[in-house]
């Protein structure tokens, strides 16, 4: 007699393949990741203490519209009355350029943290296409910066242009060029943090990233304002309009020469779009 055997029941195995991995469930483990880093919270925190406390203390040391109208010949009182009416954006953005050097430190601390130690290769193993790992980290932190922009920049605009105004000079909360430049303040801010991101990843190194992020936003500048000033070369002070953080500050309200808003917002999206896409090749070539 023969027993009949039944066919055997194929093992089931766990799906691990991409198509499990979702999109969103990349970018929710990204907003982990980020939300847990210990940096996170202080970064975020500093950068709007900078742009609001430093809103606070130029407002209150502009000196009061009268004094400083009585102060010149009659005939500069108009070219002041003309320049009075930008103080209130001065005041506002003053601490704009100090908050972006402060969020890119934490776009490169993102990725070059994975990489010391590690964790990268984690998340390359879970996703091993490497792509969507580094766009969602980008979207992450793009959303995150460009809402502590938003938020910063509305606060100071409310700090300075109620002191502004006891002291004479106009500003309105409300206007569209207001409004206008506290959405610009955010985007750059988003923008910049994509851009140190992209250059982390390049450089793959803290000390090396943060010196690149901050030498792009903060040394070139300087550079070549010293390099027009002392040589009286035009082209140098033009080029220097289309540098990241001269073209920022134009989003955010601030004259950048002769450039128009839409030459701005090009400017700062071609430096990020660069970095990002440089950033996204080299990982997909490179040993994690």
């Amino acid at each position: 007699m023969s027993t009949a055997t039944s066919p055997a029941t194929p093992v089931g195995h766990p799906h691990t393949s991409l198509g499990r991995l979702s999109f969103p469930r990349v970018i929710r483990s990204e907003w982990i990741k980020l939300r847990t880093l210990r940096s996170t919270f202080w970064t975020l925190i500093s950068a709007v203490v900078l742009v609001v406390g430093i809103a606070a203390l130029v407002a209150v040391a502009i000196p009061e519209k009268s004094l400083l109208v009585d102060r010149v010949p009659e005939g500069q009182r108009a070219a002041i009355e003309a320049q009075s009416a930008a103080f209130a954006t001065t005041a506002a953005t003053a601490g704009l350029t100090f908050a972006s050097l402060v969020i890119a430190v934490l776009g490169v601390l993102v990725i070059s943290g994975e990489f010391s130690t590690g964790q990268i290769r984690s998340s390359f193993t879970a996703v091993p296409r490497r792509f969507p790992v580094f766009a969602g980290k980008t979207l992450v932190l793009f959303v995150v910066a460009f809402l502590v922009g938003l938020v910063s920049s509305a606060a100071s605009w409310a700090v300075a242009v109620p002191i502004l105004n006891g002291k004479g000079y106009e500003g309105d909360l409300l206007s569209s060029d207001t409004l206008w430049a506290i959405l610009g303040a955010g985007a750059y801010l988003g923008l910049v943090a994509v851009f140190a991101l992209g250059v982390g990843a390049i450089l793959k190194s803290t000390a090396g990233g943060i010196a690149g992020a901050l030498g792009v936003l903060l040394v070139l500048p300087i550079i070549a304002n010293l390099v027009s000033g002392l040589t009286r070369t035009q082209w140098v002070a033009d080029a220097g309009h289309y540098l990241i953080s001269n073209a920022g500050q134009g989003l955010a309200g601030v004259g950048n020469g002769d450039l128009e808003p839409w030459a701005n917002v090009v400017t700062v999206l071609v430096w990020a779009a660069v970095a990002f896409i440089a950033g996204s090749v080299l990982l997909q070539r490179r040993d994690a």
